[in-house]
């Protein structure tokens, strides 16, 4: 009997090993642009096929924490006050906000991702490198302004606003910072793009290419970099970043 309940207790035992092996925690904190903790923030992460996987809320100092995710690669983490989106109505237009994304969660390990959120939204964000003689990365994202979104009078109709108004920001209104795991990067050029939008949102078509400078161990560095991009719309003061997380380069070494 005594050999039995200690194998049922290795069993458990090493059960619960593989387990912790195989799930990691995302946690961090979330603030507003003066350093504040944002209590009640929604922090959600999306499956590869945009369905909601697993969800949290930050308590009153901010924190949040997102424990025994799977291992793998999700599509993007979104966080924010729920009643804070503008569709829904539930605060004063002044306190209206746009999401925070973190996109290509590469969820391999544990990961801190600090968060900050406010009235300018920097959708579809995406690194990538360009393999030659030029030391670069590249960043594409696309700024939307929450006081464009507001200012369309029936801008609660999703699909009527996607189609007659406009929310993405001129060119003489943005600026950008950049940086690789909290460190910055020098930006060589900030190139607004005219990228027609085949479905219902053709007037938002603007966007930005971003060179700047290549983390200098990306060929050395052994888990994925957060790629953190901060945006100011200096047209109505608003603040918005986004995170994308880019897996270094690896390639076969052959004698």
């Amino acid at each position: 009997m005594k050999k039995e309940i200690l194998s049922a207790i290795c069993a458990c035992v090493f059960s619960l090993a593989a387990f912790a092996t195989d799930t990691v925690k995302i946690s961090g904190t979330v603030t507003d642009y003066n350093g504040n903790p944002v209590d009640s923030c929604t922090v959600l992460i999306y499956n590869p096929d945009f369905t909601e996987a697993y969800e949290t809320a930050s308590d009153t100092q901010g924190h949040y924490s997102l424990d025994s995710i799977p291992k793998g690669k999700y599509a993007a983490i979104a966080a924010m006050r729920v009643n804070e989106y503008p569709r829904m109505l539930q605060v004063a237009p002044e306190d209206m906000k746009l999401e925070f994304w973190a996109w290509n969660v590469i969820a391999d390990r544990d990961i801190t991702l600090n968060i900050r959120y406010g009235k300018l939204e920097l959708y579809g964000t995406t690194a990538f490198l360009e393999y030659g003689g030029r030391r670069e990365m590249l960043i594409y994202t696309r700024p939307m302004s929450v006081t464009k979104v507001i200012a369309y009078q029936n801008f609660v109709d999703k699909a009527d606003a996607e189609k007659n108004s406009i929310v993405t920001v001129d060119p003489q209104y943005m600026s950008f910072d950049v940086y690789v795991d909290g460190e910055p990067l020098e930006i060589y050029s900030v190139q607004p793009l005219t990228m027609i939008d085949k479905g219902n949102s053709a007037g938002n078509d603007t966007c930005y290419l971003l060179q700047v400078e290549l983390p200098q161990n990306i060929y050395s560095h052994d888990k994925p970099y957060e790629i953190r991009v901060v945006g100011h719309n200096s047209q109505y003061d608003e603040h918005g970043e986004s995170v994308y997380y880019l897996e270094p380069p690896k390639y076969d070494k052959r004698k």
